[in-house]
């Protein structure tokens, strides 16, 4: 098997392997991509590091995969599939989207007969329960989360066997929801001709809030790191928290947008990193109230249980499930067909 898994965002990569069907996942390594000029040069320095041989590999990365040459939505890293193959001598290579794989690393929790909120259930998956509900098993499970960009999949099942719905669900446009909102489309708007949900919901969007709350209240600032606004935001700095508690707000009207397209009755899961720093402040936003602000079909995003994933490692496992995946090993992994 010798299988190398990685999870590749716009600031992170996470890098890890598994020997055969039956081991864990081992050298798990996380770099900045900044540090690197390619993918290729990570993938060296983590193969050199851990000694080790390759005769697979499943990329997960924050952009569309279904052409040849792969380009990450937020990071200036490129690669060609093929030529990848090549260089490093596989036997197979897959690349897929990185919410793909945070997706069908919940295959398990998906194929879950009934949803427990028990500790020992939620330790098992290391979720966090925000919202319970009454889970429909034979519906959709969405799973979602802001981080350098916004990660949108939905789980269904054919033909006995779990399917991702994979898109580019982060880059729709956003669509305000009341005064503040719409003053914050018109603020965007004039420097750019179109405003996604993605410009507000991640890293990049907790920026353009904090910049828009600033100048709103006539404030001087700096143009700080999400990281930055998201540590003052928890020491219960004004402007950085009310920026979190209207992305978090925002965050709230994508999924709700997302469980009504995609049927996502069964549940919801929120990952990313931005969710497991300042969750404290989810409930103190208007999250809920955007969530479950639909009209008629109030009670159909209500009984919809949500939770949050603590497992930073999710990626990697979900692409360790890509491999496995039959839909992906027929129609989309590359094999090197020696002759």
């Amino acid at each position: 098997m010798n299988l190398l898994v990685a999870d590749i965002g716009g600031t992170n990569a996470r890098f890890g392997f598994i020997k055969n069907v039956n081991s864990e996942l081992k050298f798990i390594n996380h770099f900045k991509c900044k540090d690197f000029n390619n993918i290729d040069d990570a993938l060296n320095l983590y193969i050199n590091n851990n000694k080790i041989n390759i005769d697979n590999m499943v990329l997960s990365v924050a952009g569309p995969c279904t052409n040849n040459i792969v380009k990450l939505t937020n990071n200036k890293w490129e690669f060609n599939k093929t030529e990848l193959l090549k260089k490093f001598n596989l036997k197979s290579f897959l690349a897929v989207n990185d919410f793909v794989a945070q997706g069908l690393s919940f295959t398990e929790f998906f194929n879950s007969k009934e949803t427990s909120y028990s500790k020992k259930n939620l330790d098992k998956f290391n979720l966090k329960i925000i919202k319970k509900g009454k889970s429909i098993k034979n519906s959709n499970l969405l799973v979602t989360g802001p981080g350098t960009g916004l990660g949108v999949c939905t789980l269904t099942s054919v033909d006995n066997s779990v399917f991702p719905i994979e898109g580019e669900g982060g880059n729709v446009n956003f669509p305000p929801q009341n005064k503040t909102e719409i003053e914050l489309l018109e603020f965007l708007l004039k420097e750019k001709s179109y405003v996604s949900i993605e410009d507000l919901v991640s890293g990049r969007g907790l920026q353009n809030i904090y910049k828009f709350k600033n100048v709103k209240n006539k404030l001087n600032f700096k143009n700080l790191d999400p990281s930055e606004i998201g540590k003052l935001a928890l020491k219960n700095d004004k402007i950085a928290k009310e920026s979190v508690q209207l992305m978090f707000a925002i965050l709230g009207t994508s999924i709700s947008n997302n469980i009504l397209i995609n049927g996502c009755q069964k549940g919801v899961i929120i990952a990313g990193g931005i969710i497991n720093k300042l969750d404290s402040l989810l409930c103190e936003s208007n999250f809920f109230y955007n969530l479950t602000n639909k009209g008629k079909y109030k009670n159909y995003i209500d009984n919809v249980p949500i939770f949050f994933s603590k497992d930073e490692n999710s990626g990697l496992k979900g692409s360790v499930e890509c491999f496995n995946n039959k839909n992906f090993t027929k129609y989309r992994t590359i094999y090197n067909i020696k002759e």
